[in-house]
């Protein structure tokens, strides 16, 4: 009998996971095994493979040619659930267009690997119907310390990314206490937040449109003014269901994570494939922008940070961005400057600066930043190499094994 899954584990840590998810399914634990990808080959290599596998790519320096490998000893049509350390949208979507059912990042939980599996084996039971889809880029916006003006950078990036790149961006402000973006934009936030990290598992399109609040058709909000006394589940989990299941109905979610809130920041990152960083020039937020990019690059290897340097928040400083990219070894990629008055008038009026203030030199430097995400030039090689990998699939028929070799069908 065709076994309907196994479980490669690299780690004692992804293993539990897998064994856990197994039986939280009734499925058989020793179904998980140690391994790799080469241990991957070697087993399926002589029985008729599993309609779903959960392969460890975590020690993989290549993960394609791996899965390449992996592709040569499995039966058309068996959906691959690829497990990774390198957190790179680009990665995500060059594994999609292989042919790869779901990429999901480690640590892996037995939840995430239940929505992985039943989201695979849809197509398989049900005549090829609800392929895999690319999920939405998640973009987190830190800032170094408090008063930065990391809600005015999150809030106008994204009302820039929905109005002018005609993207639809899911807008979470993280802060379910003292989160102010929606005020930016002259709405009230409502507890949309706290119905959500209280049950992450709910959301979906209705929950999109009811608990949402919306500013455009493309810029949906997502925060919380709770009461002081009341308790607002922010564990890790609860923070990373939320954000992938908001990725399955935004192409960009954007976080503001609230500052000195370290449970929110670390989940954030680790679901991030860009992180801005948002600081001043001064000695304290130069030394905080290396414990956070220090954390960034354990938590998220990989993922496209960018800095940016906001003047108007601080009087006259000595320090510069020479001596802030030497101190800290970052590039400042966008220097906001100071306009109290064009952003204060926004601020005053609940609109963003291209509504409020659209002659501000703050509005040209955020904009640059909004076309450092979706125009430069470097993205559209991204892009272009993501298209070419896609028609390479569209040659062949069928799934992730009959898309790159299928030749144990033949």
């Amino acid at each position: 009998m065709k076994k309907s899954y196994m479980g490669f584990a690299a780690d004692s840590e992804t293993r539990a996971a897998l064994e856990e998810f197994a039986r939280d399914l009734y499925l058989p634990e020793e179904d998980v095994v140690d391994g790799d990808t080469d241990t991957a080959v070697s087993v399926l290599s002589d029985m008729s493979t599993p309609e779903c596998i959960f392969v460890d790519l975590g020690l993989s320096m290549s993960p394609l040619a791996e899965l390449d490998k992996l592709a040569g000893v499995c039966d058309p049509g068996t959906q691959v659930i690829a497990m990774g350390t390198v957190n790179d949208i680009s990665v995500f979507r060059d594994m999609l267009d292989a042919g790869v059912a779901d990429y999901l990042l480690k640590p892996v939980t037995p939840d995430r690997l239940k929505q992985a599996y039943e989201k695979a084996i849809t197509p398989v039971h049900h005549g090829g119907e609800g392929a895999a889809k690319a999920l939405a880029d998640v973009i987190v916006v830190v800032g170094t310390r408090g008063g930065v003006g990391a809600s005015m950078v999150a809030t106008n990036i994204a009302w820039l990314l929905a109005h002018e790149k005609k993207k639809k961006v899911g807008l979470v402000d993280l802060d379910p206490y003292f989160g102010n973006i929606a005020a930016l934009l002259n709405l009230e936030p409502g507890r949309g937040l706290s119905e959500a990290l209280d049950a992450p598992d709910r959301i979906d399109n209705v929950f999109v449109d009811r608990t949402m609040i919306k500013e455009h058709d493309n810029l949906l909000i997502l925060g919380a003014e709770e009461a002081m006394q009341n308790d607002v589940p922010m564990d890790a989990g609860s923070i990373e269901v939320l954000v992938e299941k908001l990725r399955e109905n935004f192409q960009i979610v954007l976080i503001e994570a609230p500052h000195g809130n370290m449970t929110a920041i670390k989940a954030a990152m680790r679901m991030a494939t860009h992180i801005i960083f948002v600081t001043n020039y001064s000695v304290v937020g130069m030394r905080d922008i290396i414990r956070l990019n220090g954390l960034a690059d354990q938590l998220a290897a990989g993922t496209k940070q960018l800095v940016i340097a906001n003047q108007g928040t601080i009087g006259k400083s000595d320090v510069n961005a020479k001596d802030f990219a030497s101190v800290t070894g970052l590039t400042v990629d966008a220097e906001v400057p100071s306009d109290v008055r064009g952003v204060g008038a926004a601020l005053n009026a609940g609109a963003a600066l291209a509504v409020g203030a659209p002659k501000t030199p703050v509005l040209k430097a955020l904009r640059k930043v909004s076309d450092s995400l979706y125009g430069a030039p470097g993205r559209g090689a991204a892009k272009d190499k993501g298209k070419k990998g896609k028609g390479k699939s569209e040659e062949k028929s069928g799934g992730f094994f009959s898309s790159l070799l299928g030749s144990k069908a033949s």
